[in-house]
């Protein structure tokens, strides 16, 4: 199975985080949003939205252990979008 590898950039810090992997890019859309949205005070996504964003930086084939990168990384969220009022 082909899996996305994505990957949130603090702009802020001018880095990229460890990446991960996800089936789907909604899926990982999904889930970056719920952890904007979960209200902590050690929850730098939460507190500084404007900050963050969630990217696609490649895909890896399971079967064959293939990792491939993204010649640039395509943006998929801002933090900000995310924030539910």
């Amino acid at each position: 199975m082909k899996q996305m590898v994505v990957a949130v950039r603090d702009v802020a810090a001018d880095v990229f985080g460890r990446p991960y992997f996800v089936p789907t890019a909604s899926m990982a859309i999904r889930s970056f949003s719920d952890e904007v949205n979960r209200e902590s005070d050690d929850n730098p996504l939460y507190k500084h939205p404007s900050d963050f964003a969630l990217y696609e930086i490649g895909s890896y084939e399971e079967e064959v252990g293939k990792l491939t990168s993204l010649e640039l990384p395509k943006l998929l969220i801002q933090a900000d979008q995310c924030v539910k009022k």
